[in-house]
């Protein structure tokens, strides 16, 4: 599940605002007073001008730091939605018998590795251990990293600190970390709200992002 974060202005703020609105006002409140007493009051102008721009800029600050949370939240989404599209195209792979070369289908099928020792990226690679793989990945059967967007990492990861999703063909059949009746989760966190997102992997293939 999504952590849903709906952010809220502190207090602080709400009472540094309030507290500028009523000196605004208490201005604006002498100036007529002295004005119907005759008195010279255009050396309010210059005040009340620079109040009411820092209230402006105080509150078009806050709204850009809201603009930023939620944009931040939406990347997370579109983050999780790209992984779970690569673990599905690495089960696609399998399927399809694609080569990793060119030539050779990988005997073990295709995988996605994950390191929380690693926790900025991910990788496609082809099980080549022969005859039918290892389900286990390897430096050498490296075929393509995937980095994380700025201020996205890997969170955790179950059932351990590394997760090795393999698709065994042709069914195909899905190990993790060499397991057939294991299941994945991988969970992903951005840093600005500290939400959330999960993907998870059953021992059936089936991919959810919910």
């Amino acid at each position: 599940m999504n952590k849903k974060i709906n952010p809220a202005p502190s207090r602080g703020i709400l009472d540094i605002t309030e507290k500028i609105v009523l000196n605004h006002l208490s201005i604006s409140s002498l100036r007529g007073a002295l004005g119907r007493r005759g008195v010279n009051n255009y050396g309010f102008t210059l005040i009340e001008l620079l109040v009411s721009i820092f209230i402006v800029a105080l509150l078009g600050g806050f709204f850009m730091v809201n603009y930023h949370d939620t944009n931040k939240r939406s990347e997370l989404g579109m983050v999780k939605q790209k992984l779970a599209s690569d673990i599905r195209l690495a089960q696609n792979y399998s399927l399809g018998a694609k080569t990793y070369d060119g030539l050779n289908t990988p005997g073990g099928g295709w995988g996605v590795h994950f390191d929380l020792a690693d926790p900025t990226h991910y990788i496609i690679f082809a099980d080549q251990e022969d005859p039918n793989g290892n389900q286990v990945y390897e430096d050498t059967e490296k075929i393509e990293t995937k980095t994380l967007p700025v201020g996205i990492t890997l969170d955790s990861l179950s059932p351990a600190n590394t997760v090795d999703i393999v698709f065994f063909p042709p069914d195909p059949v899905t190990y993790v970390n060499s397991s057939a009746v294991t299941n994945a989760q991988i969970t992903l966190r951005e840093n600005i709200n500290n939400s959330t997102a999960v993907i998870t992997v059953n021992s059936f293939g089936l991919i959810d992002t919910d």
